[in-house]
């Protein structure tokens, strides 16, 4: 599937949700004019697959600028100038995903992809303050 047809798929889903319609595959395909095989095709889980997968960017966009600082070296500033641009840029997704009836829930990999970072960080956060 193209990156074209995925960000119809998600923008769709999105547009779906936030006017508080139930979301399934069958809307998504009607409104996209992208048929449910090729949608069920690329997303196995179907709506979950597709939120998991707008989740899953966020994150990766996140730590694609967290990880590339070793974690004493991070300050609150620094961590704010980090996030708050990525968050901000999602702002529209993270409210639609959280303030909607869509089938969201934390996502295992995720807590793995950034767990380890984060404990080093806040041991060292610990560490400095005591």
């Amino acid at each position: 599937m193209t990156k074209d047809t995925k960000e119809i798929i998600i923008r769709t889903l999105l547009n779906i949700a936030s006017e508080s319609q139930k979301v399934t595959i069958e809307e998504i395909s009607k409104r996209s004019h992208i048929t449910r095989t090729t949608i069920k095709n690329n997303f196995k889980t179907g709506v979950p697959g597709i939120v998991e997968y707008i989740y899953l960017n966020i994150v990766d966009e996140v730590n694609e600028r967290l990880l590339q600082y070793n974690c004493g070296d991070v300050t609150i500033e620094l961590l704010s100038d980090l996030l708050l641009p990525v968050l901000w840029q999602h702002k529209e997704e993270a409210h639609i995903i959280f303030g909607s009836q869509l089938p969201f829930r934390l996502i295992g990999p995720i807590s793995d992809r950034t767990w380890k970072w984060a404990e080093k960080h806040f041991n060292s956060l610990i560490k400095n303050m005591v």
